[in-house]
């Protein structure tokens, strides 16, 4: 168990980046967390972390070694989480990583009935657009738009991911209804960014998909700006129908429906999904959240 021991002090000193942080958390001298992981540098025969008199790092085969390491000792606690006591009310840290516009608009506030109900989870929830991997990235959870989700992983379908053309009752008094894919050019859009690239619109007429040239009047990732703007006037939003749906039932947007289909890609309908590993939903935690969000979101679940 030492070497377990010492396996834990690594992993903390590599996420504090301090001696006195990781010796803190234990409750545990530094000097004793300082030797415990110089005996594992010992008997690897490598060099896992850079020290200095002012701070401490891992080396870059210390990086490549905690990777495994890091997924090990989370294996090892939700096995420990399975046949122990705390099994019996689920318990830990869950990890969940979801868009953001989705997070802030429907996950968010449905986490907090979550943690009302199971004070002895502790969310750890990261909003972004970028790709994980579950098991890769010790992630739980995620939510994705998408239609082929990863190999080996569980997708169940929490609501569709339709694209709405939206503006305000005020901003169409004054510019006008668009009709046509001709008629957006005269209008201006709200964009939403991507993690990698702008999204741009994209129109399909008689002669196919073609992108939109509408002039944008403001650009950002952040949905819930874009649908504000939209709610001032300032212009179109292109949206998924999950997002808008609140504003459209109050009457503060109104959806558009052209004479030739409009949206942000070219492969159809997508859907939003909850992701999860299989061998994951057996950890209390787990089963007990997927279950709640199914449940709270799943078939355009309403909060």
């Amino acid at each position: 168990m030492d070497k377990l021991r010492a396996l834990q002090y690594l992993l903390k000193v590599a996420d504090t980046l301090s001696f006195s942080g990781a010796a803190r958390a234990f409750g545990v001298p530094a000097s004793s967390i300082s030797r415990r992981i110089a005996d594992l540098e010992a008997e690897l025969g490598v060099e896992l972390l850079h020290r200095t008199t002012r701070t401490v790092r891992l080396t870059e085969i210390g990086a490549l070694y905690l990777e495994p390491v890091r997924a090990g000792l989370a294996q090892l606690d939700d096995a420990a989480e399975l046949v122990g006591r705390r099994s019996r009310t689920p318990s830990g840290t869950l990890r969940i990583s979801a868009m953001p516009s989705y997070g802030q608009l429907l996950l968010m506030p449905a986490l907090q009935e979550f943690s009302a109900l199971y004070p002895d989870i502790v969310l750890d929830v990261h909003l972004s657009d970028g790709l994980v991997e579950l098991g890769r990235d010790q992630i739980d959870l995620a939510i994705r738009g998408g239609r082929q989700p990863q190999d080996r992983v569980v997708a169940r379908r929490l609501d569709d991911n339709r694209f709405l053309l939206a503006a305000s009752p005020q901003y169409l008094a004054q510019h006008g209804r668009p009709r046509t894919l001709a008629d957006l050019l005269q209008h201006k859009a709200l964009l939403y960014r991507g993690p990698h690239a702008l999204i741009r619109w994209q129109g399909r007429d008689e002669e196919g998909w073609r992108e939109l040239a509408v002039p944008p009047a403001f650009i950002s990732n952040d949905g819930a700006s874009l649908i504000a703007l939209a709610c001032q006037h300032r212009g179109l939003v292109l949206l998924p129908e999950w997002g808008l749906r609140p504003y459209l039932q109050r009457g503060e947007l109104l959806a558009l429906e052209l004479e030739q289909p409009v949206s942000v890609s070219r492969g159809g309908e997508a859907g939003i999904y909850l992701l999860y590993l299989q061998a994951r939903f057996q950890v209390p935690k787990v089963r007990v959240a997927v279950e709640f969000l199914m449940g709270r979101l799943g078939g355009g679940g309403r909060l």
